[in-house]
């Protein structure tokens, strides 16, 4: 394991837990998916980009709002996560408007100029280089076309009954598993620098206090144990914690999402 490169590398190769653990709480409730991707904005007959497509939720849904005669392209590192997309989008009923792309490098499959709408949800904190990334998403855009991307911020997340030194303690034993683990107050600046247009700026928190988002917190104690930087022990202690105060309704995890909209 390289922990230089491992931000990337662990998204190239996932191992099956993490791997359904990560399919899990990335689906997208079909009865919310409007209300929830409506900062996307995608509308009827246009061609969309999602970058970093995953297991294929959201090309699916993005997929429903551009309607018969729009089409989703979906890009991803993982060659399971992309299969699984087909899958999804075949049982969502929307194949014929999904084509999926297994990539390896820095590079967008398309043409210059084909894509209306391009998204990146959870993305930009891994890649290798941003600048680079944004200057091939916007390559792909038509004159006009928008990009849209989300982007978690790991110093705004607030997770009870854990005290802020002990959020501060997980994300660094983590750190490794981020390029950039500040990309949320970043991203609006890394917009303008890419040359993007009417540049605009929300922050969404969400806010889980059922559970919805509790495999995330064993997605970050994992990273911690696994690169050495936190003892098992005390994951275990964190961990049983969280779980605690699940049972007794006084678990909260909050997670704020800056969306960033860019025109070229």
């Amino acid at each position: 394991m390289d922990l230089e490169t491992y931000y990337k590398d662990h998204w190239v190769e996932i191992e099956p837990e993490r791997l359904e653990r990560t399919t899990g709480f990335l689906r997208v409730d079909p009865e919310r998916a409007a209300a929830t991707l409506a900062p996307v904005g995608v509308q009827p007959g246009e061609v969309v980009l999602d970058f970093g497509s995953g297991p294929g939720f959201v090309s699916a849904e993005l997929a429903k709002l551009a309607g018969p005669s729009g089409h989703v392209h979906g890009v991803d590192v993982n060659a399971e996560f992309v299969a699984r997309a087909r899958q999804v989008a075949a049982e969502s009923g929307v194949a014929e408007r999904c084509t999926f792309h297994h990539v390896l490098d820095e590079r967008v499959p398309l043409a210059d100029g084909s894509v209306d709408r391009a998204y990146a949800k959870n993305v930009l904190e891994y890649v290798p280089d941003v600048a680079h990334t944004l200057a091939e998403l916007r390559r792909v855009l038509r004159p006009g076309g928008t990009l849209v991307a989300s982007d978690s911020d790991w110093g705004f997340v607030v997770i009870e009954p854990l005290e802020p030194a002990e959020v501060i303690e997980l994300f660094s034993a983590a750190a490794p598993a981020f390029r950039e683990p500040f990309m949320g107050r970043r991203l609006r600046g890394a917009f303008r620098g890419a040359g993007f247009a009417e540049v605009s700026l929300n922050v969404v928190p969400t806010v889980d206090s059922k559970g919805a988002l509790r495999p995330a917190i064993d997605n970050w104690l994992g990273y911690g144990t696994r690169f050495g930087r936190m003892s098992e022990a005390r994951a275990a202690e964190l961990s049983g914690r969280v779980d605690t105060a699940l049972a007794e309704g006084d678990y909260l995890l909050v997670l704020p999402q800056f969306w960033v909209t860019g025109r070229r």
